[in-house]
């Protein structure tokens, strides 16, 4: 059973807020539905960075109303052969390109389930070949999220693209930068354990709960608020301190 749609839509893309791209995109969805109501994620993706993408899009799991409709538009492949899908996954509903934007969701739920848009049938018809996320993912969007159409009625099931997950595959290392520079890893509290140092950069880092728990302008360790292990600096950014960003190594280390 799939449950009612909230009314919401969120958006998570790499458009930036520098152009018109996310205003066009919202006013797609609106004229699809007026009764939508219409969040900003995040549009500060890097340029197609799928893998950055991806971890915004998990960190959105379970942080809305159930039946939440999720719009992730990080699509280097617009135009393209890649699929336009839409996947139940958490409770919530994802329109994405299959590109691996939600490998990261759909790996933390073994029912989710895919869907293919039929434009056709839902009478979409893109104006452009290179914004999908305006003619396409944003009315699709508004139609399921007003209750228009039912997950099911908006194309065949498919099984999406097989990949390694860009957020949680792979070794332990940075998957995210934020704009305090706070250096947040792929590491989950459950792997961290009862670990009392981590390792990244060269440099060591006590784990500890909070900032005041080290001195101003001192390196640390802490589970944070998506309950991943993060290195910050008390004061100061962690990424300018040890010259770091996204794929550097991390490593634990015993009390």
């Amino acid at each position: 059973m799939f449950p009612r749609p909230s009314g919401i839509v969120t958006l998570c893309t790499d458009f930036g807020l520098d152009d018109v791209y996310v205003g066009v995109m919202k006013g797609a969805l609106l004229r699809a539905s007026g009764k939508v109501q219409v969040v900003d994620l995040g549009h500060a993706v890097p340029p197609q960075d799928v893998a950055a993408g991806a971890f915004q899009l998990w960190a959105a799991i379970g942080r809305f109303p159930g039946g939440t409709v999720h719009v992730g538009v990080v699509d280097p492949g617009v135009g393209t052969a890649r699929a336009v899908v839409a996947v139940f996954a958490h409770g919530d509903y994802w329109i994405v390109p299959d590109n691996g934007l939600i490998a990261a969701v759909v790996a933390g739920d073994p029912a989710a389930e895919a869907r293919a848009l039929d434009l056709d049938h839902l009478g979409v018809r893109p104006a452009s070949d290179t914004f999908h996320g305006r003619d396409v993912m944003a009315p699709v969007a508004a139609m399921l999220a007003a209750g228009r159409y039912g997950f099911r009625a908006l194309g065949p099931r498919v099984e999406l693209q097989a990949g390694e997950d860009p957020v949680f595959g792979g070794g332990a290392r940075v998957v995210h930068v934020d704009r305090f520079g706070n250096l947040v890893s792929n590491v989950t509290a459950a792997q961290l354990g009862g670990a009392g140092r981590v390792e990244v950069g060269g440099r060591e880092a006590p784990v500890v709960r909070t900032y005041a728990e080290v001195p101003p302008g001192q390196l640390l360790a802490y589970v944070g608020a998506f309950g991943l292990l993060e290195v910050g600096v008390n004061g100061g950014s962690a990424a300018a301190a040890l010259g770091l960003g996204t794929g550097a190594a991390i490593r634990w280390l015993p009390a």
